[in-house]
């Protein structure tokens, strides 16, 4: 029996992605840190679909948490052949007022536990069977973000690790798709401090729902990188043509602080 692992599983795109899997058959490992949460959604999806769902409390900024969570999957002898890497953080303000312990978590969860979760999924699952790692980015990815400098560069660095790890594993049956959503209505904004921007940015953003139906479509697809949405697709492919300074300026439009 084959299990697809979502970490950031009990809210926002990552609950959204257990929906999606749920409803086309997959049988589910849920990570996040509320057990409370967990159970409830773990409890939902196997009542409503008549799938396998098990679930881990984990907090992803453990140093150790990767090594916890494969530890938990093979110790329960689970055959996981999809990893939705999705856990990740924001943070808003000026990069000098922001306390750098703050910044530092955001880098680590964005960058570093991402890393960990892949090399471990990677070197620790069958690899005779088809196998897919979708990392989520963000269509912040393409372009400097001013107000949210790190979480940008973080994202930045997913979008380049996964065109990087996609190459690498080409011929090893394994597909690396890179999701990089625009803004989405989740409970992200909050803990970053961001309600004045998506009350700004309302029109633009869309639902996890959506957001998690293109994003698992792209990596069952072996797409390289996926963008939902229209607007946020001829955002990236602009910034393409446009002056680094003026794409850079049209981006601290939506974030600048009133």
């Amino acid at each position: 029996m084959k299990y697809t692992l979502i970490t950031g599983a009990s809210k926002g795109i990552g609950k959204a992605f257990a929906y999606e899997c749920a409803a086309k058959g997959m049988n589910l490992l849920l990570v996040a840190r509320s057990e409370s949460l967990l159970s409830k959604l773990a409890e939902e999806l196997s009542a409503k679909y008549k799938i396998a769902v098990d679930w881990h409390v984990a907090d992803l900024l453990d140093h150790n948490a990767h090594k916890k969570v494969f530890g938990w999957v093979a110790e329960k002898g689970y055959n996981v052949n999809m990893l939705i890497n999705n856990a990740g953080m924001g943070l808003y303000g000026e990069f000098s007022k922001v306390d750098l312990e703050d910044h530092l978590k955001v880098m680590h969860l964005n960058m570093d536990s991402l890393i960990r979760m892949a090399h471990e999924f990677l070197t620790t699952t069958d690899a005779n069977q088809k196998r897919y790692l979708l990392n989520t980015s963000s269509s912040g990815a393409y372009q400097p973000v001013p107000y949210m400098s790190i979480y940008g560069a973080s994202k930045s660095f997913v979008l380049s690790f996964s065109y990087a790890l996609r190459y690498e594993l080409l011929k090893k049956n394994v597909h690396v798709t890179a999701l990089c959503p625009g803004g989405t209505e989740t409970e992200f904004f909050t803990p970053a401090k961001m309600e004045k921007v998506v009350e700004k940015n309302a029109s633009f953003m869309m639902k996890p729902d959506e957001v998690a139906r293109v994003g698992l479509a792209g990596v069952l697809a072996n797409k390289a990188a996926v963008i939902p949405g229209f607007i946020n697709k001829l955002s990236a492919l602009s910034v393409r043509f446009a002056p680094t300074d003026v794409v850079t300026a049209t981006a601290a439009t939506f974030f600048k602080p009133d």
